[in-house]
């Protein structure tokens, strides 16, 4: 009688017979696909998007039916004209709110050239480039403190691309190839 006692408390104690006990099974299940769904919904939100010198290219050929006025510095400079770098001084200092605290970036900049003259429309145009610039990293910052790994790069065409917009606009060509992160400090 007692081994007949001892297998109803055996049975008693089971999963299947606790009330209120149901099995998590089914959420886990639920929670994998949902996190499954997001990630492949990411990499294809992500994977698909166009990449920034290929919008770049699209605009360029639907505002003049693929012409532009501007001239890329390409076309101004002979290509196997000596690289020249001016470093845009003061480095940038930028604070911005992340998280609920105040945070900073400082970033020291300089421009590469083949071209003696855009490197000398920088310096003429430097207030207006200064000007965009503080603008640009206010608008990407939480992008780039949220992600600095995949947030650095893109950063740095927009960038580019801002400069060579003011160049564009009040010099006639790019004047600039690239533009080089040559310190990058967030606190």
């Amino acid at each position: 009688m007692a081994a007949n006692d001892r297998m109803n408390n055996d049975e008693a104690q089971t999963p299947a017979a606790l009330p209120g006990k149901k099995s998590k099974k089914p959420l886990i299940i639920a929670a994998a696909v949902l996190v499954l769904a997001l990630g492949g919904a990411g990499a294809w939100f992500f994977l698909l998007q166009p990449t920034p010198a290929a919008e770049t290219a699209e605009g360029a050929e639907g505002a003049e039916g693929g012409e532009t006025h501007a001239e890329t510095v390409a076309d101004h400079v002979d290509a196997d004209a000596p690289i020249e770098y001016l470093a845009l001084e003061p480095a940038f200092i930028i604070n911005f709110p992340y998280q609920g605290k105040q945070r900073f970036l400082q970033a020291s900049l300089t421009v590469m050239s083949r071209d003696p003259e855009g490197l000398a429309a920088v310096t003429e145009h430097m207030p207006a480039i200064r000007h965009n610039l503080i603008n640009l990293f206010s608008a990407q910052m939480l992008s780039v403190a949220e992600s600095p790994a995949t947030g650095i790069e893109p950063l740095r065409q927009m960038v580019t691309r801002e400069i060579q917009d003011v160049l564009i606009r009040e010099y006639g060509s790019e004047g600039i190839e690239e533009v080089l992160f040559t310190a990058f400090v967030m606190q």
